[in-house]
């Protein structure tokens, strides 16, 4: 594949916080700790510290998590220099999305696994890839589903609570119609027991996630850790206890959103508490009342000091919303980088001053990579229509009268004529104003008439030329078709088996090497 290259802003696709964090804006600034750049990265490494407690706990951890699972060398070798009093992580996150997700799941992971080889060799010392499972997200409707070749699978049901610990229930005619449209290659036979082997009905979301993330990426070293631990939990029980008795993070969060607020759309709500209480199918906000606290739909209600008891010997039975995720991160890793996309980058940049205010490092926030793959007969096909890469990204219908008027035998456009209609008016109007300066608005209001006629022309001249030349402008909805399926940016819809079936296990390692996340541009993966 040859990699093509555009800035992020010339794609038309991306927020304005994303942008200004891309190129350093001084008003983001003030947002984030470090720099998004080798200096950045540096600069954290140096200062980042972690608790040996911490660390103990979390190797102890991972070691449950990973039981009984074949570890391939790599991946052994990083679970024992996490160990490492010097050890560091870079992570990136994700929901348990159904069979691994939209493209960007991988290109977030591709992108920590090799960032994390860089950094090794770059600073001399261990510094570990770390995938999150987002294990106790509650919204079914945004992991249930995934793309293959533009066919839609879909887990139905209908349960609850944290999707981690949802049994996988009716997976198996749905594993069956992905299997069905894999595509033709050598290597499906691979992935089809692949998905059978991962996603079973007596497997949770969360059994399934790590062990079909694992059989991709293992051998790459990636660390893949699930939050939703007991063990983990405990290290959090000090954040807990500070949002339950000052309520740290609304009045932390608030501060930086009134700050953002001139500039950007503030992308995650502040509530007065942060927290979530998880029982059996249920994943409940806690609200505080006049003598204490109620989880919402019927769930239990708590004193101040109950809570806090609770909290004490049970933080598995509570967890952390969108705000709170980072600083659980934080906490348990010893991290210095996180990577993601543009909604993950905005909500970041809402917590600069809790981090402070807990006292905890924030990492370097860093931009995942964000690519699409294109065929190279579509590419060609633009160019002979005398269209760039970058042109693809501009507006559609502009893109297509574009083609249509270059290619057309007749004229589309009358601005000569135009021209003569105002010289024309301009001396009607010359001649009136001096009979009678009243007449002025009336010739104004004639050429403007006329004018607008002769723009309807035009618009009919161009629709014409769109008619005589429906081939090629077939041939740019299809190309547009290919990098933006159902008008969105490819990598948030179609799913990277199809492409492994294809190209065998390998392509994953192509990749990484072809997305990298501090070069700050979109990529665009010609075939």
């Amino acid at each position: 594949m040859e990699p093509h290259c555009i800035p992020y802003a010339a794609t038309g696709r991306f927020a304005p916080i994303v942008l200004d964090h891309l190129s350093g804006a001084e008003r983001l600034r003030e947002h984030y700790r470090f720099t998004p750049d080798t200096a950045g990265l540096r600069q954290a490494a140096a200062e980042r510290s972690f608790d040996p407690q911490h660390r103990a706990t979390l190797v102890a951890a991972l070691e449950r998590q990973y039981a009984g699972m074949e570890q391939p060398e790599a991946l052994r070798s990083n679970l024992q220099q996490l160990a490492r009093p010097d050890a560091l992580t870079v992570t990136t996150g994700h929901q348990l999305v159904l069979f691994g997700g939209p493209l960007y799941v991988p290109f977030k992971i591709l992108n920590v696994i090799r960032l994390a080889r860089e950094l090794s060799a770059e600073l001399q010392r261990p510094v570990l890839p770390v995938f999150w499972m987002a294990s106790e997200d509650h919204d079914r409707a945004e992991v249930d589903h995934t793309f293959f070749h533009g066919h839609k699978l879909h887990w139905p049901g209908s349960a609850a609570g944290p999707v981690g610990r949802m049994l996988l229930e009716g997976i198996g005619p749905v594993v069956e119609d992905a299997i069905a449209h894999l595509g033709a290659g050598t290597d499906a036979g691979r992935y089809a027991a692949l998905l059978r082997e991962c996603y079973r009905p007596t497997f949770t979301l969360a059994q399934a996630t790590r062990r079909f993330v694992h059989a991709l990426h293992g051998e790459q070293g990636l660390i893949i850790v699930d939050g939703d631990a007991p063990a983990l939990k405990r290290l959090f029980v000090p954040v807990m206890r500070e949002e339950v008795l000052n309520q740290v993070a609304q009045r932390a969060v608030q501060y930086a959103d009134q700050r953002l607020a001139a500039h950007y759309t503030v992308q995650a709500h502040a509530r007065e508490i942060n927290l979530f209480h998880l029982a059996p199918g249920h994943r409940r906000r806690i609200v505080p009342t006049t003598d204490g606290f109620q989880v919402l739909d019927g769930g239990p209600s708590f004193t101040v000091d109950s809570l806090l008891a609770a909290i004490e010997a049970r933080p598995e039975d509570f967890s952390p919303n969108v705000l709170l995720r980072p600083v659980y991160q934080e906490t348990i890793l010893p991290n210095i980088a996180y990577v993601g996309g543009g909604g993950e980058l905005a909500y970041w940049f809402q917590l600069r001053w809790l981090f402070q205010a807990l006292q905890l490092p924030m990492p370097v926030v860093l931009l995942r990579t964000s690519a699409a793959f294109l065929s190279r007969k579509r590419l060609l096909q633009a160019n002979a229509s005398g269209l760039a890469l970058e042109d693809l990204f501009g507006d559609t219908d502009a893109l297509r009268a574009r083609i249509a008027t270059a290619n057309t035998t007749h004229r589309t456009e009358l601005s000569a004529e135009r021209a003569e209609l105002a010289a024309f008016y301009t001396r009607v109007l010359l001649a009136s104003v001096a009979a009678d300066p009243s007449l002025k608005g009336a010739v104004e209001a004639r050429h403007t008439a006329a004018d607008k006629g002769l723009l309807r022309l035009e618009k009919g001249l161009v629709r014409a030329a769109k008619r005589t030349q429906r081939t090629i402008i077939d041939r740019l909805d299809a190309t547009l078709e290919e990098l933006f399926p159902g008008g969105g940016l490819q990598e948030r819809r179609e799913n990277i088996l199809p492409m492994l079936v294809a190209n065998g296990p390998s392509y994953l390692q192509h990749l990484e090497a072809l997305l990298d996340p501090r070069a700050g541009v979109f990529t665009v993966l010609v075939d």
